[in-house]
């Protein structure tokens, strides 16, 4: 790993920068599922480039063990970065992890996802083989509600998936989205024309009503239900908010931080409570084809962007 002279090239709180940061990698494309390669070349050389939303411009973070409090790794399929993670492990970042498993894999809904038996084979088996139950959020998320898959699918569905992630995770997130944003409206409107399936938008009572249920299968398994930016459900399910990216969390799970200098409060959404952090992220370069994704909204361009991706530039877009 290149260094500045001086500097440890180990993860030590002792060493850490009173300016360090959390890295979240990544809200906006799913880095351990296509871009492993390109992350361990940026911890290699100690820093990675982004576009961040807004204008157009590049920048650039440190990722040297000194100026990261925390790496949160944001995936659908962690099975490729594993042997990654043990690097990233033994430099010592303390690392916490959102894993998204909905039961739509291979859907229409979310086309190029991996089957659900295979990630979850890769959680339980394997991630959490390496990382503690403490370390990982599952992100049943979003609730995709239309005919085909109504309350008694998700129900059904999320019983299945919490009795196979039960004391492999530590709690689990979910969120009603937007589903005729501007963003997504017309992949979704082409969703509906080539399945015959109709998006349902269920009220906000439906929506308690189905919130109140999955909350009681997963106490059944030891699990607390948090919402993520839906404040009306939540306050009426009486459900924590969801921190995917909170500094308290990563205290709980890792005490020698919280002799660090507190990360900031900085939501990204309304009734978020993650804290700040920088996203190495780029937008429209997953290829999962997620319908209801706001990331990449236009799958061909996904698709473009990731063919033409260099596993040694220093951002995930040329």
């Amino acid at each position: 790993m290149s260094v500045q002279p001086g500097r440890s090239t180990k993860w030590k709180i002792e060493n850490l920068n009173p300016d360090a940061v959390s890295i979240s990698a990544s809200r906006r494309t799913d880095i351990p599922g296509l871009f492993g390669g390109w992350f361990q070349r940026r911890l290699e050389d100690g820093f990675a480039d982004y576009i961040p939303a807004g204008p157009p411009r590049r920048l650039r973070c440190s990722l040297r063990p000194e100026d990261v409090t925390h790496f949160t790794f944001w995936s659908r399929w962690p099975r490729p970065f594993l042997p990654v993670l043990q690097k990233v492990m033994e430099i010592g970042y303390p690392v916490l992890w959102n894993v998204t498993i909905t039961g739509l894999g291979g859907t229409p809904v979310e086309p190029q996802v991996p089957a659900t038996d295979k990630a979850l084979a890769a959680i339980s088996s394997e991630l959490a083989g390496l990382v503690s139950p403490a370390a990982i959020q599952w992100r049943y998320d979003p609730i995709f509600w239309s005919q085909r898959y109504d309350a008694e699918h998700h129900v059904r569905t999320f019983k299945s998936l919490a009795e196979r992630l039960a004391g492999k995770v530590d709690r689990v997130a979910t969120s009603f989205p937007e589903l005729y944003g501007r963003r997504v409206e017309p992949d979704l409107r082409a969703y509906e024309r080539e399945t015959g399936d109709s998006l349902l938008h269920p009220d906000l009572n439906e929506k308690v009503d189905l919130l109140n249920q999955l909350k009681e299968i997963a106490r059944g398994f030891a699990l607390e239900l948090t919402v993520c930016c839906n404040p009306e459900v939540r306050i009426a399910t009486g459900c924590p908010q969801s921190a995917c990216n909170s500094f308290d969390w990563a205290c709980r799970v890792y005490p020698q931080l919280a002799d660090h200098r507190k990360l900031k409060s900085k939501p990204t959404r309304p009734d978020c409570a993650c804290s700040a952090e920088a996203d190495i992220g780029v937008y429209h370069t997953c290829i999962y084809g997620c319908r209801y994704s706001y990331g990449s909204r236009n799958q061909q361009a996904a698709m473009r962007n990731f063919r033409s991706h260099d596993a040694d530039g220093t951002c995930i877009l040329r």
